[in-house]
Parts: C-alpha cells; sequence; structure tokens
C-alpha cells in the first residue's frame, strides 16, 4: 500500500518534468538518472520549493497539490538532506539540534514512528559531536547531524538529495552504515536521489529511473537492474541483486555462506553475522560461464542456470541474462566466447562467481 501518489509536471524553457508514480510506506525509494535528468527537480517538486508545478500529490490522505491547492514547504512537514550540511556554522551541534526539534509542527503524536533525542544521539554516533562546531566536524559528520536535525523537526517524510556526493570515498564509507541503520530501524518513508548505481542497489528498495525528465522505469531495484524495459540493465555497469541470509562462518578463510530467498548457496568474503540477511550484489563483467563444471578450479562458487535471454548485443560483446533456480544473473562475455560455447536460449550452463566478486550489502 502506498503512503503517496504523486503525477507531478513542471515546464521550464529548457526542460520539461513529467511523472507519475508512488511513495511506498515505508522503505527508500530511489530516484536515478544522469546529471540534468530531473531528479533533484523532483524532489524540489515534492518538497514545494518549485513554483508553477502542475499536477496532484496526495500524502497520507492529504491532498498537498492540485489544480486550487499548493501547500506551502513548512505545511508538508518534509525532512530535505542536501549535498551540502547546511548547519548553521555559528552554532553548536547540540543547538543545531535544538533547531530541527523546535521546528517540529505542533499536535505531531510522540507515539508516532519518530526517533527520540537520545535514540537518535545513538543511531548517528553524534552525542561525542555535541559541544563541537561545523567547521570542527570532517563530511560524514556534518551530514550525520544534518540528518539528525531532520528528523528531530518529526517529519513524516524524508528526503535525501546526493547526501554522498560532496564526500571522498572514505567518508562515504563512514556515512553508509548510518543510511542503512536509518533504513533498517525507521519507519519513515524515504527518498533518495543519486546518479550513483551502487549507492541505490545498496540502500534502496524501490526505484524511479529518469532521463530528461521522464520515469523510464518504476519499480523494484532488482528488476530495474535485470528487466529489458530498464535502461539500467544494457549499462557499461550492468549488475544484479540477490537478497538472502547468511548461513555459515569460516573464520579460519574469512568467508561467509549466504543462501539466497530462492536456496541457492553463494560464498562471499568476509565473516558475516549468522542470519542476517543482506543483498548480494554481482557485476554481470564477473560471472563466466563453462559447459561443465570444473572440479579443479580457484573458483568458489560454481552453479547450475540456464540461459534465458540474449539482453543486449554489441559488436565486442553479448549480455545474457542467466536464470539460477528463481535466482537471476547477468553475464557480459565476449562475442567469441558465446560462438566458441555454441550457446543458446534455454541451454544448460554453468555459472562461475569468485567469492571476492560477490558484494554483500
Amino acid at each position: 500500500m502506498s503512503f503517496a501518489e504523486c503525477f507531478i509536471q513542471l515546464q521550464r524553457a529548457d526542460f520539461q518534468l513529467d511523472a507519475e508514480f508512488t511513495i511506498p510506506k515505508k522503505g527508500v525509494l530511489g530516484i536515478f538518472g544522469r546529471s540534468g535528468s530531473g531528479k533533484t527537480t523532483l524532489l524540489r517538486c515534492i518538497a514545494g520549493l518549485e513554483k508553477n508545478v502542475k499536477g496532484r500529490i496526495d500524502v497520507n490522505d492529504v491532498t498537498w497539490l492540485d489544480d486550487k491547492k499548493h501547500l506551502s514547504t513548512q505545511r508538508r512537514n518534509i525532512g530535505f538532506i542536501f549535498q551540502q550540511s547546511r548547519l548553521f556554522p555559528h552554532l553548536t551541534v547540540a543547538k543545531n539540534l535544538v533547531y530541527g526539534a523546535s521546528r517540529s509542527p505542533v499536535g505531531i503524536s510522540e507515539g508516532s514512528n519518530f526517533v527520540d533525542r537520545e535514540r537518535l544521539l545513538e543511531m548517528l554516533s553524534i552525542r561525542h559531536l555535541l559541544n563541537r562546531y561545523p567547521s570542527q566536524l570532517s563530511g560524514s559528520e556534518k551530514q550525520r547531524v544534518a540528518i539528525g536535525r531532520a528528523l528531530l523537526k518529526k517529519p513524516q517524510m524524508l528526503l535525501l538529495d546526493e547526501p554522498l556526493a560532496s564526500l571522498n570515498l572514505k567518508r562515504k564509507d563512514e556515512l553508509l552504515p548510518f543510511l542503512d541503520k536509518l533504513h533498517e530501524e525507521l519507519s519513515i518513508p524515504m527518498l533518495y536521489v543519486s546518479h550513483n548505481i551502487e549507492e541505490v542497489s545498496h540502500l534502496c528498495d524501490q526505484i524511479l529511473v529518469m532521463e530528461q525528465g521522464v520515469v523510464k522505469f518504476k519499480g523494484m531495484v532488482r528488476d530495474a537492474l535485470i528487466s529489458p524495459e530498464s535502461p539500467l540493465v544494457v549499462a557499461e555497469n550492468a549488475m544484479a541483486l540477490m537478497e538472502g541470509n547468511v548461513s555459515k562462518q569460516e573464520k579460519d578463510f574469512q568467508l561467509s555462506t549466504v543462501h539466497t530467498i530462492n536456496g541457492n548457496a553463494f560464498q562471499v568474503q568476509g565473516i558475516l553475522p549468522i542470519g542476517k540477511h543482506v543483498r548480494l550484489r554481482v557485476r554481470a563483467s564477473d560471472v563466466s560461464l563453462a559447459k561443465t563444471a570444473a572440479t579443479d578450479s580457484s573458483t568458489l562458487n560454481i552453479i547450475g542456470g540456464v540461459v534465458s535471454e540474449i539482453v543486449d548485443q554489441q559488436d565486442s560483446h553479448i549480455l545474457l541474462r542467466i536464470d539460477i533456480n528463481a535466482d537471476i544473473l547477468l553475464a557480459r562475455i565476449t562475442r567469441k566466447s558465446y560462438h566458441l560455447l555454441n550457446l543458446s536460449i534455454n541451454q544448460k550452463i554453468f555459472v562461475q562467481i569468485k567469492a571476492v566478486s560477490i558484494h554483500s550489502l
């Protein structure tokens, strides 16, 4: 069941936005596309920051936008996280957080799915930063404080506009676990804008893929990565996602075994908690194929499947869809390999993936 129904149109001299979609009650909706595709503009329309917007936005049985109404940003009660943290430089972290709490609308129930200050300090690991000023914080720390300030407002929706874009790789890696924690522990709907498919595949449940102001695909992230209708499936970094639970640890070898929800077992690098639910991300370029199962090989993951579709063909390579007991993988191989193996649709094949090539999320 959806939390919001959106039909948004915006006309500018050099750009037109036309998007129709729903926002789920829980989880993260990714808004993905190249620079200039309309991602941030769409977010600003939802937040009420754009003028001359047409269409309809209904959120939790309240109309924010229609032919007669254009609810102000303040009355929409959203939390907005920008690329830059936008903390007040003259206020300490503690006072920046107080400002967020002071913006909470009157009458918001404490029994709702909101986070109180003490829990938030622990969740975002910012208690030790309370007496510092923004100039004394790293990029990751600033963004965590900005998220905390937005959540203390008790918003009914959290909008994140490329919150990792201004961070270097080290700071991104620091912030991602905290975004994961928000995803796992909060019931508030979140919209996450990014042009980085790895971020989206890591954090998001559903996705809108945008091109030139138009939604080209909407649905689950795992479907966006493998569906022929999605622009993402033929990208150079084509990949597939599988979901499952950690079933075994091999501490001597620093390996874990994950059983997918469809019953397939994959060995991945690292020691993961037994029972933990994880996503496995496998790049098409990391999948090799063989007609027979290798008995002497350094590859730990060798599993039988079926070639179900030619997804894309280029001069040098072919992208194949492989079905493995209801799990789906993509394999990018050269045209020469395709012909040497004499592959065809519905043919049985063995998929080979190194444990170090499977990324657990």
